[in-house]
């Protein structure tokens, strides 16, 4: 089996893992992935680098679901560096998985809303309208003040 398999093969039992929530075993296969697939990248990024990004924000959803917020947060912050990398390489490619990533930093994290600012920004360089319109009427929902009840 090759590397790439390999890191494929232990990515897909960490999310199986993470959908039954037991989280100890997904962290270890998810971490072993992500091990594989840094090795990938370094000769060959632009194929690597999504999977990297991705392992990144699963890990940072275990550990806000286990309420470790500082391992949650860097794990998020890594996740948000290799979107923003990646949309800079091939916006048009990479803009909606940047702005899925920086409006889960608000719904989910508690960052400010002025990141949903850069996610507008960033979806206003795509022309995929069907997705586009989702994530603009998710950050709409987050831009809207809550109502509270009297």
């Amino acid at each position: 089996m090759t590397r790439q398999k390999r890191a494929y093969a232990l990515n897909e039992q960490a999310n199986e893992y993470a959908l039954q929530m037991r989280y100890s075993e997904a962290i270890i296969y998810y971490k072993q992935a992500l091990s594989l697939y840094v090795a990938l990248a370094k000769s060959n990024p632009i194929d690597h680098c999504l999977a990297i990004a991705h392992i990144f924000s699963n890990l940072a959803i275990i550990y806000l679901n286990l309420e470790q917020p500082k391992r949650c947060d860097e794990f998020h912050q890594n996740a948000l560096r290799m979107h923003r990398v990646l949309c800079k390489i091939n916006t048009k490619k990479y803009a909606v998985e940047l702005a899925n990533c920086l409006i889960d930093g608000v719904r989910y994290l508690k960052e400010h809303s002025f990141t949903l600012y850069e996610a507008e920004m960033v979806l206003n360089k795509v022309n995929d309208t069907k997705r586009i319109d989702k994530l603009v009427q998710v950050i709409r929902k987050l831009h809207a003040p809550t109502e509270q009840s009297y």
